[in-house]
């Protein structure tokens, strides 16, 4: 037993240590604050851990996967910040272990496989840790623990299928993954063309026995969840959120408002992803070139073949990626996520091509040198960043709230967010609601306050493309809660998201039930930054 896991251990050190510098480099996103969305996620997590049910109790647009993904970190790590941010890190090994399982395939020498598949692992954890308080923990991160298994099941399957072995239950497993991430968003069901179009490339046929085991993992998953839904009561509200999201979708869906969405989304997501775009640019060079001298070589190997293949799989991975983000319309700057494993699989590819390339012509020093000098530098990279913001805070030298007040995107402060929840709770009971109007879903976890009804952020309410119905049944709860506190939030123009150029404060001017109830129960208490705090009148 100890001599078996002393050869593992030394098979896969490089590997393992890797991954334990990452989540090293990475520890100080425990320190983040929560963003609007990771406080949706968390409110309805919360909520499913205490036997709410999802778009039932608790409205939302989104699949309920993640909703599952919180309310099991929060039962197992308590109701904190901690236990959401702890999400990414548990789920880096298993990320980072695909991604140099993929990485290797890719290599065109075996005898260098394992540099490509440990920079794989490597630029897949920098550039995944060093995202913002605003991209991490969310929905498209945590969904590439079940894109990328998908992919390694999709390859591993066809390599059995290349040996002559049994693949169907890896493309079963394939199957599953893939359903599994459709869950996570809708969009995301495109991945199942990626794996599909991985498979053939590499085997380079197909095996109908290995189709039917896929489609039957989707279904299994797809019926799965519907069932589960019908189970619990929540298909009806569910079947019904999906319906009347496909209108706040397809507000970008135009060329004008997406094009310049991109555009902005583009510069914005260069400042994190610059270098990593260059690596990538250069692994499509790479396989290019690789593919011209295949095609000069009356004889190439076949493992020259198969990382050839593996680098179109690869970049017919990265299109649809970038299919699944624009299809939403909006272009947000998390939405790219899912394009981060395509990415980085390709700058190994381009790390690995240039380093070649220079032991080729003899310098195979220099080679080794810079192959260590560059994953320390990645690794220093990511430590800078990370530990970087948190220093100040770790060491003392900020208080929570003034750490909290870096922490920002557009009118978001998530200081505010802190200190309301804060002033709250020294004021009300842990069984007390609140009502928040506008979108700040982050108080209601932050303050132990559960929402005083099941809209707990006011799109629905307002644009109108959503029922009508949803406004009376949203005051006729209030009437019936009377939550100690209301909150309303100021300007937090969010035309993409209502199709309507006001705030949420103008907006409750002409919600005049609302507006009504508000004036005629509550006195203006206190404000927080852009966050007016309503008190109930004794």
């Amino acid at each position: 037993m100890l001599a078996a896991s002393g050869g593992f251990l030394r098979r896969h050190f490089w590997l393992l240590l890797i991954i334990v510098v990452v989540i090293i480099a990475a520890l100080p996103i425990l320190t983040y604050p929560l963003g609007r969305d990771q406080g949706e996620f968390a409110t309805i997590g919360r909520g499913i851990s205490g036997n709410r049910i999802p778009y039932v109790d608790l409205w939302n647009p989104k699949p309920p996967a993640v909703f599952y993904v919180y309310a099991l970190a929060i039962s197992l790590f308590g109701r904190t910040i901690v236990a959401i941010r702890l999400i990414d890190l548990l789920i880096a090994p298993v990320l980072l272990w695909a991604a140099y399982w993929l990485g290797r395939r890719l290599a065109s020498d075996p005898a260098r496989s394992r540099r490509a598949g440990l920079f794989s692992a490597l630029l897949t954890g920098v550039f995944y840790f060093t995202e913002t308080f605003w991209t991490l923990s969310q929905n498209d991160g945590i969904a590439l623990l079940p894109m990328m298994l998908a992919m390694v099941c999709a390859l591993s399957a066809a390599e059995h299928a290349l040996q002559g072995r049994r693949s169907w239950p890896l493309a079963l497993a394939s199957g599953v993954l893939c359903g599994i991430a459709f869950w996570f968003k809708y969009p995301f069901a495109l991945l199942a063309l990626a794996l599909a179009g991985a498979y053939v490339l590499i085997l380079r046929r197909v095996r109908w026995g290995d189709v039917i085991a896929f489609s039957a993992g989707n279904v299994l998953m797809l019926a799965g969840g519907v069932g589960y839904l019908a189970v619990i009561g929540a298909f009806d509200a569910w079947l019904q959120s999906a319906f009347v999201t496909s209108s706040y979708t397809a507000l970008g869906l135009n060329w004008n408002d997406f094009s310049e969405a991109l555009r902005i989304a583009t510069g914005y997501r260069s400042l994190h992803w610059g270098l990593l775009f260059v690596l990538a640019l250069t692994g499509v060079v790479v396989i290019f070139i690789h593919a011209r001298r295949n095609q000069r070589n009356p004889t190439p190997s076949p493992a020259k073949i198969q990382a050839n293949h593996a680098g179109w799989a690869l970049l017919l991975w990265l299109l649809l990626s970038f299919a699944m983000m624009a299809i939403q319309g909006k272009a947000y700057d998390y939405h790219w996520l899912p394009m981060l494993p395509p990415l980085a699989l390709l700058g190994a590819v381009g790390i690995d091509g240039i380093f070649a390339w220079i032991g080729g012509k003899g310098h195979k020093t220099t080679e080794r040198a810079l192959t260590v000098v560059s994953g320390i530098g990645l690794a220093a990279a990511l430590a800078l960043v990370v530990w970087g913001r948190a220093f100040p805070y770790l060491t003392g030298a900020q208080d929570r709230l003034t750490y909290a007040q870096t922490f920002q995107a557009g009118e978001f402060i998530a200081r505010e967010s802190e200190e309301a929840a804060a002033y709250l709770r020294e004021r009300v009971q842990p069984t007390d609601s609140l009502y928040i109007w506008g979108f700040r879903p982050e108080i209601y976890y932050l303050s132990e306050l559960y929402p005083a009804t099941r809209f707990i952020f006011n799109f629905p309410l307002v644009a109108p493309w959503y029922p009508e119905e949803w406004r009376e049944e949203n005051v006729e709860l209030l009437w019936a809660a009377l939550p100690p506190y209301v909150i309303v939030a100021q300007v937090d123009y969010m035309p993409w998201v209502t199709g309507i150029e006001a705030d949420s404060n103008t907006l409750l001017q002409s919600y005049e039930e609302l507006n009504d109830w508000l004036i005629y129960n509550y006195e203006p208490d206190t404000q927080i930054g852009n966050l007016f705090l309503w008190r109930r009148k004794t």
